[in-house]
């Protein structure tokens, strides 16, 4: 077993929905027409929400994001001010509004520290499928340029590049076991990435890739050594290929570009790509002159576009409609002044400067995601040569919601969680779940000494908790009182882990104003009451015990660890205990043998006729005491049911005449126990006990999900389901384990 000292407190914390969402960032970007403004909506809303702690980490951290945040502030107040002032549309404001909310991302990201190996997935899945529709619609004769879902060739081969090699900082994120076999993706994507930006036909782009590799080989070189050196010769190598063969048309472009600024410059030629781009540049350059300080305005770049071709300062441009000047720089220069592109550099500025402090620190895990910060501001700055990023819509959420994010996620991989002081486990069930609940706790004893466990139950189950040396407190639902939320509040509880969901325990604990409730996503009021989900459900739950389900509920707390099943016993912590009535009966002589026979209806039962034939069996070696037990209920149902049973001369019937405590002392101090699955045989199974735990193999109810778990249990099963077992008198999966069966494993005991 991994020792709870020695488990490492990961980082990836966060619930399935918030992973989900940060795989679904970059994945929706380009596949997807709408996708960037839903998550952005989605971030909002959560945002919202849990508006009071997540703004509490912006002032936490204000030193470290003062920069960033004012950047994109700056730039909305300005827009808001220019728009008052110049009488503008409020369509105006769309643009940095989207950027101002893209704050947001910062706040969300370190809040709920979603597992940052999805964020990686989603890049690499974002590239790929950017690939395969570039090459589909462009193989297919759908588009003349790879276009995705952008509706503009440019934007969309920018996106799928910087996204690429984004992808190609993530190699340490592949390390992990879960992702070994996908160690491949990084080095795809960025070929996915490459291939999308050549069928996109866009030649801008391919200008930020020196401005990329500066800080991708200097700084990714340090963290992945030859392994990150070979991957972007191999994709150099393929672009060389590629520009040689005719077939790909990317020397006969780049050739053309050099010819049509040769005749721009000879001849002044403006009636191609090149020379329409340059005109306008020369044209920004005018309007900066004759307006420095606030331009033209922002959105008279056409006016002042025509008033200098009417004034002969330019040449005649084709008869197109010219809205900008092909280049970030120059565009805020003219239509904004110094003004404006000061606001520009800031907002590369500021972002880039956070992100090579981040390198400059000791790696926690947030080198490789600063890395990417600065690949992307990179990018962005390089493609800005050729084209106007902050203009379009797509091309600016983007930036701001990728940039934000990975800064979140820096932070949160930086300061880790909130050590807990004061745990509330809450499991208000039967017995038998109580007690697979009991490991949960002993894990947390160890990885938290200093912090208090408080268990809540039933007042029936409190016997049991209180004998578990990892609790420190036992609270009952029925000593809450009426106003529950008060009474959790007086706990002092900083987390609360709901094992078993009970809806107006959830709303309490949301009154109370516990900082941290976890609960699972299968429960719609938990999303209305707990600010962390798990989802406890999916095929690696289907595979889970019962006692490691209750594990998964520790990812919040940056714990992705559940013990195996072999040694979950080992941290029950349970004692037994003495009880004055339990003592007299074990101070008989022979093998004390409990046969308990019901459930309480919380299992498939073994058929009585069964017990009946086995204590008979047992009735042949003197040595053996059979005792029977089960409630006051269950006793009057054996009465009548099985009388033989309890008539045999060797059967010892304590139905109903032992307390819990009483009978939690008979079961710590027998000689063994056979049961089905029932509290009795969970807890004498954690107590050490020998037990034979009787089970039907049809799920949930198999012994996958609900086997004894203990040094001594053995679980029996049928092979496999009688066909019939939705019908419980029909079933015949319980019979088929025999008298004998069990008689073998009792005497193995001996």
């Amino acid at each position: 077993m991994t020792n709870a000292s020695n488990a490492p407190l990961l980082i990836e914390s966060g619930s399935p929905s918030s992973s989900f969402l940060l795989f679904a960032l970059p994945a929706l970007a380009l596949t997807s027409k709408d996708g960037l403004g839903l998550v952005q909506a989605v971030i909002l809303l959560i945002f919202l929400r849990h508006l009071r702690p997540v703004s509490r980490s912006y002032l936490q951290h204000w030193g470290e994001l003062s920069g960033v945040t004012l950047a994109f502030l700056f730039y909305f107040l300005v827009s808001w001010v220019r728009m008052l002032a110049d009488h503008q549309p409020l369509r105006m404001l769309d643009g940095p509004a989207r950027l101002l909310i893209g704050l947001s991302c910062i706040g969300v990201m370190y809040y709920l520290r979603p597992r940052i190996r999805y964020f990686w997935l989603g890049l690499c899945v974002t590239t790929l499928l950017a690939a395969a529709m570039a090459a589909w619609q462009v193989f297919s004769g759908a588009e003349e340029r790879a276009l995705g879902f952008t509706h503009h060739a440019v934007t969309f081969g920018d996106l799928a590049l910087v996204s690429g090699l984004m992808a190609a900082c993530g190699l340490s994120a592949f390390r992990d076991p879960r992702l070994q076999r996908v160690d491949w993706l990084p080095a795809a994507a960025l070929l996915g990435g490459m291939l999308a930006s050549v069928l996109s036909a866009s030649r801008g782009g391919w200008l930020a890739l020196p401005l990329v590799a500066i800080p991708l080989l200097t700084y990714g070189r340090r963290l992945y050594g030859w392994r990150l050196l070979r991957m972007c010769a191999v994709t150099l190598g393929l672009l060389a290929l590629a520009f040689a063969l005719p077939a790909t048309g990317m020397a006969q472009r780049v050739g053309l570009v050099l010819h049509e600024a040769q005749q721009y410059f000879i001849t002044g030629d403006v009636s191609n790509s090149v020379g329409v781009r340059l005109e306008l540049g020369r044209a920004s350059l005018m309007m900066f002159a004759d307006h420095p300080w606030l331009g033209v305005g922002r959105d008279n770049f056409d006016a002042a576009l025509a008033a200098l071709a009417a004034a002969g300062r330019l040449q005649p441009l084709p008869p197109m409609a010219y809205v900008n000047s092909q280049n970030d720089l120059l565009f805020c220069l003219s239509t904004g002044g110094l003004l404006d592109a000061g606001l520009l550099l800031m907002m590369y500025i500021a972002p880039l400067r956070y992100f090579m402090g981040e390198l400059r620190r000791p790696d926690l895990g947030q080198h490789s995601l600063a890395l990417a910060g600065v690949v992307l501001v990179a990018a962005f700055v390089g493609f800005g040569l050729t084209d106007v990023m902050f203009w379009l819509m797509m091309p600016k959420v983007f930036y701001v919601m990728m940039l934000c994010s990975l800064i979140g996620m820096c932070l949160a991989v930086r300061y880790s969680a909130p050590t807990p002081r004061r745990i509330l486990i809450t499991r208000t069930d039967n017995i038998g779940d109580v007690v697979l609940t009991l490991p949960l706790a002993g894990y947390l004893k160890q990885l938290y000494p200093q912090a208090e466990i408080v268990f809540l139950c039933r007042l029936y189950a409190a016997a049991v908790v209180a004998q578990c040396r990892h609790v420190d407190r036992v609270l009952t639902v029925e000593e809450l009182g009426r106003d529950v939320a008060r009474s959790l509040k007086q706990t002092g509880c900083d987390t609360v882990l709901f094992t078993y969901p009970r809806r107006e325990l959830a709303y309490a604990a949301r009154r109370a104003g516990i900082g941290r409730r976890v609960g699972s996503t299968r429960r719609v009021y938990h999303w209305l009451t707990c600010n962390r989900l798990v989802n406890m459900t999916g095929p690696l739950g289907a595979r889970l015990h019962e006692a490691q389900l209750s594990f998964k509920l520790l990812l919040p707390l940056g714990i992705d660890y559940v013990p195996p099943r072999e040694d979950v016993w080992k941290l029950y912590g349970l004692t037994p205990s003495r009880h004055r009535d339990a003592d007299a009966v074990l101070a008989g002589p022979g093998l004390k043998l409990i046969l308990h026979p019901k459930s309480n209806g919380n299992g498939r039962e073994w058929p009585l006729e069964h017990f009946t034939t086995l204590a008979r069996m047992l009735g042949d070696d003197p040595q053996v005491r059979v005792l029977v037990t089960g409630s006051p209920a269950e006793g009057q149902l054996l009465a009548e049911q099985a009388p033989e049973l309890l008539a045999l001369p060797n059967v010892e019937n304590l139905c109903g005449k032992l307390d819990l405590a009483g009978f939690t002392a008979l079961i710590g101090g027998c000689d063994g126990l056979v049961a089905s699955g029932t509290g009795p045989l969970h807890l004498a199974a954690a107590l050490g006990r020998p037990v034979v735990g009787l089970f039907p193999p049809i799920k949930p109810i198999d012994p996958v999900r609900w086997a004894a778990l203990g040094p001594r249990a053995t679980n029996l099963a049928a092979e496999q389901g009688c066909g019939q077992c939705a019908d419980p008198a029909q079933c015949s999966c319980m019979r088929a384990i025999t008298p004998q069966h069990v008689l073998d494993v009792i005497r193995s005991w001996r």
